[in-house]
């Protein structure tokens, strides 16, 4: 499966914490996106360890973007929250990191490469920005 609940819920948040200038806090966040807090809190606290967003502490604390939505690959959001580096198939698109060491004798490794090379230079085209736009398209 390409992107998980956690994948999609970031997305989510992310895409709601785009329409505030100030920190939004994970309860009210939780009841914009319908997601459950405790899942939801634990993805804002990677979102922020790793650069998309920013996290204050406080009455007034919460989360905001680090960056503009613009900047924001969905790419790189994925491999984030799915802590790998393969988008489709559990196989790499890199020979040296086949996870069972048999990537010269697999007979199907090269199409599982040449797909996951696609599907992740589409990915790469592909913003929150883009996620916001088309979202408001419809």
């Amino acid at each position: 499966m390409l992107f998980t609940k956690s994948t999609a819920y970031a997305l989510q948040a992310l895409v709601e914490l785009s329409r505030f200038d100030k920190p939004v806090d994970v309860n009210k966040i939780s009841e914009l996106t319908e997601l459950p807090k405790p899942f939801l809190a634990k993805l804002l606290q990677n979102l922020s360890k790793h650069g998309f967003i920013k996290s204050y502490k406080g009455i007034h604390g919460g989360f905001v973007l680090a960056k503009k939505p613009e900047d924001i690959k969905i790419v790189d959001v994925f491999k984030v929250l799915e802590d790998k580096n393969s988008l489709v198939f559990y196989c790499s698109s890199d020979k040296n990191d086949c996870t069972r060491d048999r990537s010269d004798v697999c007979s199907l490794w090269p199409f599982f490469a040449k797909i996951e090379n696609e599907v992740s230079h589409i990915l790469d085209k592909y913003t929150l920005a883009d996620v916001i736009r088309i979202r408001a398209d419809k």
